[in-house]
C-alpha cells in the first residue's frame, strides 16, 4: 500500500494518473430530487418508507416500500432534450425514466446542459438491475398460451401470443437501455458500459468510469445507477427469497439497519447519477467540484450453494482494495457509509469486515436504507452523494431506526443524532445478498474547501 498523502496537493507530486473529480450531482429518490431537500430529511431523521401505494399487496410478509411519488419525467427535460424525450418515453420502463431524469439533473448541475465537452470524449457507465415487465403487457399473451388447458402451449405462444405483444417490447426492459437513452439524449459518443451486479452495481460503475478518465480514454463520464423494486414481481421475488422485512409496527420503522430487531430489507426506487470529470478539464471551464474519486475496490465471498458468508470476507477485500487503490491508510478515513440492508447476515458480515480493516480504531459508520429503502442498483451512488453532502455540511447523518444496536455488531454506529464531521475522506460500500461487494474512497469538498 502506498503511504497516505497528507494533503490533496501532494497527489500531484506523486505522479498519479489523471485525477477524477465530481462536478455534477443528480438525485431522484423517495426523499426528493434536490440535494438540500434530501439532506434536510437525513439530518432531521425523516425517512420515506410508508405503506405501498402503487398497487395492492396480499400474501407477502409486508406491504411497505419507499416510493418516488408524483414522478413525472417531463419536468426534468433539458430544453434541447424535450422533443426527443417525448418520443422516447413510451419505450422507457420506470427504472430507465428515473435514470434519465437524474442524469439530466446531474448534467445541468455540472454546467454542461448546453455542451462544453467534446462528445467523443464524453462517456457513460451505469449500474442497472433486473427490470420487471409490466403485467398488463404480458398477461394476455400468456393467457393465450394456456387456452388449450393447464399446461403452457409453446406452439401457441410462438404462433399467436408473440404477435399480441409490441414488436419492440423488450427494449423497455433491457438493463443497458438506461445508458442507451441517456447517451442518445446527451450525445455521449465516448465509452459506454452497463454493470448489472445488483447492490454493488453503482459503485462498480463509478470506479470503472473513474479509471476510464484516469487512463485518458474520456474527459467526462456520466456514472452511477438506478433501479425500481416497486413492482409486483420484484416483491414476489423478495418474498420467495425470504429477505423481506417482517416488521409489523409503524411502516416508517420497518427498515432497521444494524438494529437487534431487524428482520429484512424494504424495497425502494430511485437514481443517483454523478458527472465525473478530469480535474484539469473541470478547472479550465470553472466547474464547481463536489469531490474527488480516489480509489475503488471489489470483492466476493459467495459460498457454494448460494448465500452470503457472515464473516464478510468479500467486503473486507473490497474495502482493502479501495484503500490501496487510493493510497490511503484506514486511519485517514473520516466516516464510512455502510450498505446496511437490515438483513441479519449482511449487517453482521459488514460489521465484521469493518472491524478487521480498521482494527481497534472506531471509525464512525452510518447507513441510509432506513430512510430510503433498498435502491439496489442505485443505492451506491445515492449513498455516495449523501456522504458528499455530509462532508459539505460537516455532519454524519444517523442510522434511522437503529434504536437498539445489535450487541454482535462491533462498530462505531452513528445513531440517535447526527455527529460532527471535519474529515473530508470517506469510504462507501455496498454488498449483494450473494456476496458481491464494492467500495469507493472519496474526498468530499467542505463549505470552504478549494478544488
Amino acid at each position: 500500500m502506498r503511504s497516505s498523502p497528507a494533503t490533496i496537493d501532494e497527489f500531484d507530486m506523486l505522479g498519479y494518473e489523471r485525477r477524477v473529480v465530481i462536478t455534477g450531482l443528480g438525485l431522484v429518490t423517495p426523499l426528493g430530487d434536490r440535494p438540500d431537500v434530501v439532506w434536510t430529511s437525513l439530518i432531521e431523521g425523516r425517512g420515506a418508507v410508508h405503506r405501498l401505494e402503487a398497487f395492492q399487496v396480499a400474501g407477502l410478509p409486508n406491504d411497505v416500500a419507499a416510493e418516488v411519488r408524483d414522478f413525472d419525467l417531463k419536468k426534468y427535460a433539458l430544453p434541447h432534450c424535450a422533443k426527443e424525450l417525448r418520443k422516447m418515453r413510451k419505450y422507457m420502463a420506470r427504472d430507465i425514466q428515473l435514470a434519465v431524469a437524474a442524469a439530466q439533473i446531474a448534467v445541468a448541475d455540472a454546467g454542461l446542459a448546453d455542451g462544453g465537452v467534446d462528445p467523443t470524449r464524453f462517456g457513460i457507465d451505469l449500474g442497472a438491475g433486473l427490470i420487471s415487465s409490466e403485467l398488463d403487457e404480458l398477461a394476455p399473451a400468456i393467457a393465450k398460451a394456456y387456452e388449450s388447458g393447464d399446461e403452457f402451449d409453446f406452439q401457441a405462444w410462438g404462433r399467436e401470443s408473440i404477435g399480441m405483444m409490441e414488436p419492440i417490447w423488450l427494449l423497455k426492459y433491457l438493463p443497458n437501455m438506461l445508458a442507451c437513452h441517456i447517451s442518445i439524449l446527451l450525445d455521449c459518443q465516448g465509452p459506454s458500459n452497463t454493470i448489472t451486479e445488483a447492490d454493488a452495481s453503482a459503485n462498480l460503475a463509478v470506479a470503472e468510469a473513474t479509471r476510464i478518465i484516469a487512463r485518458g480514454r474520456a474527459d467526462v463520464m456520466i456514472a452511477g445507477g438506478a433501479d425500481s423494486k416497486i413492482h409486483p414481481l420484484s416483491l414476489i421475488r423478495m418474498g420467495l427469497l425470504d429477505n423481506m422485512s417482517r416488521w409489523k409496527g409503524d411502516p416508517a420503522a420497518a427498515c432497521r439497519p444494524f438494529d437487534a430487531d431487524r428482520s429484512g430489507w424494504v424495497p425502494g426506487e430511485g437514481a443517483g447519477i454523478v458527472v465525473l470529470e478530469e480535474r484539469e478539464h473541470a478547472l479550465r471551464r470553472g466547474a464547481r467540484i463536489h469531490g474527488e474519486i480516489l480509489g475503488g475496490g471489489s470483492g466476493c465471498d459467495a459460498r457454494p450453494g448460494g448465500g452470503l458468508d457472515p464473516d464478510g470476507i468479500g467486503t473486507e477485500v473490497a474495502l482493502t482494495a479501495a484503500l490501496a487503490d487510493a493510497g490511503i491508510d484506514p486511519a485517514a478515513i473520516g466516516h464510512v457509509n455502510l450498505h446496511g440492508s437490515a438483513t441479519r447476515v449482511s449487517d453482521l458480515a459488514e460489521a465484521r469486515a469493518l472491524h478487521r480493516v480498521f482494527g481497534s480504531r472506531a471509525v464512525p459508520a452510518t447507513a441510509l436504507k432506513g430512510y430510503l429503502g433498498n435502491l439496489v442498483s442505485g443505492c451506491g451512488s445515492v449513498e455516495m452523494i449523501a456522504s458528499l453532502l455530509a462532508v459539505r455540511h460537516g455532519a454524519i447523518p444517523p442510522i434511522l431506526n437503529c434504536d437498539h444496536p445489535d450487541p454482535e455488531i462491533q462498530a462505531d454506529l452513528v445513531v440517535g443524532s447526527a455527529r460532527p464531521l471535519d474529515n473530508p475522506l470517506f469510504l462507501t460500500t455496498n454488498l449483494t445478498p450473494l456476496g458481491q461487494a464494492a467500495a469507493l474512497v472519496v474526498r468530499g469538498e467542505g463549505p470552504s474547501s478549494g478544488a
